[in-house]
């Protein structure tokens, strides 16, 4: 994992910490899950599949309970990384039935 320094004015951290009270999460996961529907919206925005999946999937390695969307600087993105999840899920299941004994 990587570490870094990033600096919130005094509104914006008091915004932060109310809100991730509400939802039952740290800032610094709330910082990493938005980072990432980010990069996700912004995969998917340019078609990019593969880069899509792998961030899905890391997002479905960091799940932690899950704030309503209404909550996310980018409701829609997770709302899609929530159904690219869903489908990821779905396909690795049907590999997995798929598969010879």
């Amino acid at each position: 994992m990587h570490q870094t320094t990033v600096r919130f004015g005094a509104d914006l951290w008091d915004a932060l910490e109310s809100e991730c009270a509400e939802l039952g999460l740290s800032v610094a996961q709330y910082v990493r899950e938005a980072a990432l529907a980010r990069l996700v919206y912004a995969a998917g925005k340019r078609g990019d599949a593969d880069r899509e999946l792998a961030l899905v999937v890391a997002l479905e390695q960091e799940a932690q309970p899950e704030p309503r969307a209404e909550h996310w600087p980018e409701g829609q993105a997770h709302l899609r990384a929530r159904e690219v999840r869903d489908e990821i899920l779905l396909k690795r299941r049907e590999r997995e039935q798929n598969r010879p004994a």
